[in-house]
Parts: structure tokens; sequence; C-alpha cells
């Protein structure tokens, strides 16, 4: 780990001394009424784009399905734990941890057609607080937009933490963060066209418990539906 930091800033200072000499370079020439016209490229074909800021520090990652796999957290590249393969567009905040995305993923597969796309927009050093996407098997497809609370806890710390563990000492961390009542992420709005064809909109309280839901099915009524506190739904419509 300590080797990968020297090496970060070793790049990232090669990096400020190479746009210092562009930029001296470019004061020369406009002294000297020196025209220097910007290259023009008309294809790039890469595997990933890093935008950066003047100190090199990362804010913007485009890349494919393999870049996809990994997340920028406080200034270093890790494997992210759970995202599936998907090429798009990281966003990073400004110490270097990612803060939302958009990604997107298909294939014909062996028994469906799969499809999936969304933008997300997380919690400081947390999962997505927002989304809005689509995910498509075969016939089933879901199109939604998601708001979501997520603990204060860091995934940067979790992360610290279960470095070098066993597995039962990653258990034992996850159990840890994760176990707790506060621990984990609740859907507070959803509003969504599901896979039984049916759209809905569905309101819940702090503890991510139904309240309120407003749901039109593929064929039939719609419904109005209130959810008491012991989690009993009354129909007002």
């Amino acid at each position: 780990m300590a080797e990968l930091e020297d090496a970060l800033t070793a790049a990232r200072s090669a990096y400020a001394a190479a746009t210092r000499a562009l930029a001296l370079a470019e004061a020369a020439a406009d002294a000297a009424e020196v025209s220097v016209a910007p290259m023009v490229v008309d294809e790039l074909t890469v595997k990933r784009i890093n935008v950066v800021e003047d100190d090199g520090s990362l804010r913007i990652v485009i890349g494919n399905s393999t870049h996809g796999k990994t997340m920028p957290l406080r200034g270093e590249l890790i494997e992210h734990p759970g995202r599936h393969p998907s090429a798009g567009i990281l966003f990073v905040n400004d110490e270097g941890t990612e803060c939302g995305g958009l990604q997107f993923a298909g294939t014909r597969g062996t028994d469906a057609a799969q499809q999936t796309g969304y933008l997300a927009f997380d919690d400081f050093e947390q999962n997505e607080s927002f989304r809005l996407g689509l995910y498509q098997e075969g016939g089933a497809s879901q199109k939604f937009l998601e708001f979501a609370d997520q603990p204060a806890w860091s995934i940067a710390d979790l992360v610290a933490e279960t470095d070098g563990q066993d597995e039962e000492g990653r258990r034992q961390v996850h159990d840890r963060y994760f176990g707790d009542a506060d621990g984990r992420g609740r859907s507070r709005m959803r509003l969504a066209r599901e896979n039984d064809g049916s759209v809905r909109l569905v309101l819940r309280d702090a503890h991510g418990r139904d309240r309120l839901r407003f749901i039109v099915p593929a064929d039939g009524d719609a419904v109005v539906e209130v959810v008491d506190h012991e989690g009993t739904s009354h129909s007002i419509l």
C-alpha cells in the first residue's frame, strides 16, 4: 500500500511539473506572438480517460467495463466489492472518493436478453442516495426513480478495517457495520414501472417502512393504500 501511495505521489508530481512546463511554453509562445493551433484528433480509441485537477488528483473516470469494476477511494483505486462490470463515467469528489456515476451494460445472455443503465449520486463516502435507472431481463423490466437515506459510517473506514482480514475477520467487521439498526441504507421513495407491468409510487418512513402507496396495475383499477405503524394496509381507493 505504501509503495502504491509513493507511486501515486510521484506520478502527480510529474504531471504537475509537466503542466507547469506546458504553461511556460505557452506563455513564451504568446510573448513571441507565435500562434500555436490546438491539436485536432478525428478519432480516439481508448480504454480509459482520466480527468484530473491541476495537481493531478482524479476527478472523472471515463472507462470500459474493466475499469468500471474499480472505485476511487480517498485518492486510491480499489476493486468495488459489489459492482457488476459496466462501462460508463465515475465522478470523484474533492477528496478523491467516488461520489456518483453513469453506468451501462447489456447482453443477449444464455436465457434472456439483459440490459441495465443508471445514473446515481452517492452520499459522502457512502452508497447511492439517488438513482435513476432501468433493469431489463427478457420480458420483465423496471424503470425507476429512487431516493434513499444512507448510514453515517464511511465505506473508506469499512475497507480499511477489512483490508488483510481473513473471511471470518471480514464477516465480523461487516456484521459490526451493517448489523446495527442504523447501519443499512433505507429507501424513502420509489417511483417505478415494475416487472409485473404496474406503475407504483411508494413513500416510506425513516425506518424504510411503506407508509403510502399509489398503484396503477397493468390491468384493473388503481389503488391508493395508507399503511399504519403495524404494517397493515388500508385502501382508500
